[in-house]
């Protein structure tokens, strides 16, 4: 491979030491609240446009220049307004860490937004101050394009809060709340990638984000930490940092509600929120090792010390009654062989507990106000973090912010990428690759050790490796006497991409005009990328207009667009073929022919509507009709596409089972010189029959008629003609006669060969049987129960013998039935016809007069039925148990006489003894 005059003086210009890792010089946070680090000292800046209670986050370039600031929702460039489309994103800026920007690797001018946003509550009257509707929007990323906007940057229309998934979709619970309020990010172990984390219930979620983009498919660490989404308004508050080296993660979590209230934030269950720390590995992204060193508090902020030696934590303090007690900050030593044990207070004071951020400086930085107030124009900082206890130099309201307030938050960064690493360029075999370190600090000596047994003591150090693969590299720092922990990181060597050696010829059809062929059409160059990298699908493939162009662009930002409209017929393009994550590219060449194309008209393709107005058509068996209806050679291939411009593109192409509406299908045809042809068919969905798909008929027991007519259910406008029928019967008419029942089903058959089966369900319904009619008289209800098989089929009426009736009752029990001869109505529910049957109901009288009125003169039982009650026997009493008179039910009863004198008016007792063995007892009044 050979190398440009300009790569060379690149190479050459990168000699001289000026490397600077500043991306966290400039913060932005609360209201209107910022401080410049680019000179090694926070200098006030009011400038700042955020108003903030919480989450927020800034990034500027490797050199300290601001880029763009935001809360999570609204996106600010670095002229400080709003990006024209950098409103509207999903983050919530009452959520503990809103927001976190990551720059993808290996293009200067592309970053990511992630966002999470603050649990909202079930019920919007929870949380009268919330104006916002559940569920939360979860994790979320937008993609930043500084080479928009004239420079000062756009976030994507396409890219732009794109879900990612950190929750149990099948989980109601889990969909209500997607996510915490946490997010960290941390260089990825290869040096090149990062892993974007964040947490829910009891697993961490890593995302990788390489040259490649974000990769969607997260790895998740299960730990024996679960924050239980009831009370997850306040469960979810608290940071999540990972340390500088990369291989420490901590997590606060403000409160653990064990209940299932999902109600507003203030709604806290106090000190029940713990503290966690894990082990991370940088190269696979697992969470390990967990161990709670804070238990029963009410924690907020974290942060690590540059030297990942010290780890320091805000927690809130209430009394029983809910007082707020101020705040403590407290330290661990995380090389001391006893963590949990290495606990010490550094301060006490009436400030709430706000967040904690490492900067530049490498001092460690405290956002939080007074108890009472809600902001303050000082931040408090720790000025040597690395020292024990005390020693730290903790200082309260030290940094003025001039006009700007300090709330909760402040503003995260990846703290590996500025203050515990060092980078790499020209990492292709042959070229000498080039270390050099991030930090800002004042180092007094360096050791760098290959990996390949070779060592350099020179802090910008250039080695050349004779051979591919990986290497451990290793750096050890000297900082005030001092020898740091030793920096490591997998580097790659590459070899030079192997491409093909001769000219490409990319051919498409010239389809400018049917008449004749000007030799220019639009071109996906990305059909060119196979072939010119031999198969190779790692390699990334650009294009340009020269190959000066191609060298010069270190980026590959200024490429040509992939679809592309060549200029003159036969354009030779140059084709960068790059390995990722490397130096290392080879430049090949691609012609851009357009031939003549051949026109394909097909015959149309119909298929059955799937009753939701689409069919499924056979697109790879239509390939098959197609080359044999238009008789096309043998070498030429078929590809299907939605649009004419992906048929002459080549971009998207349809799958073989294509479920679609009627439409117009464009055909790209291809042989082995490239474009053969381009065309069209038509797909039509035909409809289906439509009937009612099953019906349930009743035939009738006993019916003079025993057969019913069963139909096809086709209905206007369509007519029977227009159809065929095939009954399970085997009979082809569009109706049927049966006679038993049963299930029966038709086929109907529209021309166009579409079809639907109809049901029909014979149900054969009987008259009543009425087994027994249970009497139960002589008793305060007079209740009848009639026995019958299938109770339910049926309704029940009586007819009374003055002529009055009652309505139809679906239940087979009546009461309160006076006495006498009635009949019973049991109907078929069906309409298949009623059975009726006489019964008799005994009712004894409450009084009689025997006054010779011809009213009530007579005591008897009513209802009696002399046939039905033959040998029943009516016993009379007097109040002392006198047997006064025996009547026979078909006497006219007793007339108040006991040996020929009349008796008084009073109570008097009857015992009545059924042939069935029956008896009852009760009493009447005599009246006179």
């Amino acid at each position: 491979m050979k190398y440009s005059a300009l790569f060379i003086f690149i190479l050459l210009f990168f000699t001289i030491p000026s490397f600077s890792q500043k991306e966290a010089a400039n913060w932005y946070f609360g209201v209107k609240a910022g401080l410049d680090f680019n000179s090694g000292s926070p200098v006030t800046l009011t400038n700042g446009q955020l108003n903030t209670a919480e989450g927020c986050t800034t990034i500027s370039d490797k050199n300290g220049n601001l880029l763009f600031y935001t809360d999570g929702s609204i996106v600010y460039d670095k002229s400080h307004q709003i990006m024209p489309n950098g409103y509207g994103l999903l983050g919530h800026n009452s959520s503990t860490q809103s927001a976190i920007i990551v720059p993808k690797p290996n293009n200067p001018n592309l970053y990511y937004i992630f966002t999470v946003d603050q649990p909202l509550p079930a019920n919007i009257d929870d949380d009268p101050l919330n104006n916002e509707d559940p569920p939360n929007n979860g994790l979320n990323y937008s993609l930043v394009d500084l080479r928009l906007n004239n420079g000062l940057g756009d976030v994507s229309t396409t890219e732009k809060n794109i879900p990612l998934i950190t929750y149990d979709v099948n989980n109601a619970e889990d969909v209500k709340f997607k996510c915490s309020e946490k997010i960290t990010a941390v260089q990825h172990g290869d040096g090149v990638s990062f892993w974007v984390i964040t947490h829910f219930k009891s697993t961490f979620f890593s995302f990788k984000i390489s040259n490649q983009g974000v990769d969607k498919k997260p790895i998740q660490s299960n730990t024996p930490l679960n924050i239980p989404t009831g009370g997850y308004l306040s469960n979810a508050i608290g940071y999540l940092k990972t340390s500088p080296n990369g291989k420490k993660i901590a997590i606060a979590n403000s409160a653990l509600k064990p209940n299932d209230d999902l109600g507003p934030k203030n709604n806290v269950i106090r000190n029940t929120g713990n503290v966690w720390l894990f082990d991370f590995d940088a190269l696979t992204g697992k969470v390990s090792n967990g161990i709670s060193i804070l238990n029963g508090s009410n924690p907020y902020g974290l942060e690590f010390s540059a030297r990942s030696k010290k780890l320091y934590v805000t927690t809130n303090l209430f009394s029983n009654d809910d007082v707020s007690l101020g705040s403590l900050l407290i330290q661990y030593d995380l090389k001391s062989s006893n963590i949990i044990g290495s606990k010490t207070t550094i301060n006490s004071s009436t400030n709430v507990a706000g967040a904690l951020q490492l900067a530049l400086d490498e001092k460690i930085y405290r956002s939080g106000y007074a108890f009472g107030a809600d902001s303050s124009n000082k931040l408090s900082v720790i000025n040597n973090p690395e020292s024990d206890g005390s020693s730290c130099n903790f200082l309260q309201n030290q940094i003025d912010l001039g006009t700007g307030k300090t709330k909760l938050g402040l503003p995260p960064f990846i703290t590996s990428l500025f203050l515990y690493a060092f980078n790499y360029e020209f990492n292709c075999l042959g070229q000498a690759t080039h270390f050099y370190i991030n930090s800002v600090e004042k180092i007094d000596a360096v050791i760098w050790d290959f990996g390949d047994g070779a060592t350099s003591r020179d802090r910008d150090a250039y080695h050349t490796y004779t051979k591919t693969g990986d290497y451990k590299v290793t750096l050890i720092k000297t900082v005030n006497g001092e020898d740091r922990e030793p920096l490591e990181k997998i580097i790659t060597i590459y070899d030079v991409p192997k491409i093909l050696a001769t000219t490409y010829k990319l051919i498409q059809c010239d389809t400018q005009d049917s008449l004749s062929t000007d030799g220019l059409a639009m071109f996906n160059l990305a059909l060119a990328n196979d072939p010119i990298s031999l198969g190779q699908k790692e390699y990334e493939v650009y294009y340009y207009h020269s190959k000066s162009d191609a060298d010069n662009d270190i980026t590959n930002s200024l490429s040509i667009p992939q679809n592309y409209r060549n200029t003159i017929p036969d354009e030779i393009l140059f084709a960068k073929v790059t390995q990722p994550n490397s130096s290392c590219y080879s430049i090949g060449s691609v012609m851009l022919h357009a031939n003549k194309s051949v026109l394909l008209l097909p015959e149309a393709m119909h298929e059955c509507d799937l009753d939701n107005g689409k069919g499924l058509f056979d697109l790879k068996q239509k390939k098959t009709l197609i080359k044999a209806e238009l008789k096309l050679p043998s070498d030429v291939r078929l590809f299907f596409y939605a649009t004419e411009d992906d048929a002459s593109l080549g971009r998207n192409e349809l799958e073989e089972q294509y479920a679609s509406i009627s439409k117009t299908i464009f055909i790209r045809a291809e042989n082995d010189q490239g474009c053969y042809g381009t065309g069209h068919f038509e797909i039509i969905v035909e409809p289906t029959p439509k009937v009612s798909i099953l019906e349930n008929r009743i035939l009738c027991e006993g019916a003079t008629n025993t057969s019913i007519v069963l139909d096809s259910g086709i209905t206007a406008p369509a007519t029977t003609s227009d159809f065929t029928y095939f009954w399970s019967t085997g009979e082809t008419s569009p109706t049927i006669l049966v006679n038993k029942e049963g299930e029966y089903s038709v086929i109907i058959k529209n021309k166009f060969g579409c079809s639907t089966t109809r049901k029909c369900i014979v149900t054969l319904s009987y008259l009543a049987k009425i087994n027994n009619i249970i009497i139960q008289d002589l008793q305060p209800l007079n209740q009848v129960i009639i026995e019958v098989a299938n109770p339910t089929d049926y309704r029940y009426m009586i007819y009374f013998e003055n002529g009055t009736e009652t309505p139809f009752q679906n239940s087979p029990i009546f009461e309160n039935i006076p006495g006498g001869f009635h009949e019973l109505i049991v109907e078929n529910k069906n309409g298949c016809g009623q059975k009726l049957k006489g019964f008799a109901v005994l009712d004894a009288p409450k009084f009689f007069t025997p006054n010779g009125d011809g009213y009530n003169d007579y005591w008897n039982l009513k209802g009696i039925n002399s046939i039905l009650y033959k040998n029943t026997a009516i016993y009379i009493f007097d109040r002392y148990g006198k047997l006064l008179r025996q009547l026979s039910p078909s006497s006219q009863g007793w007339d108040g006489i006991y040996n020929r004198s009349a008796m008084p008016s009073d109570d008097y007792w009857y015992t009545v003894k059924l042939e069935d063995g029956r008896e009852a007892k009760g009493h009447f009044s005599l009246k006179r």
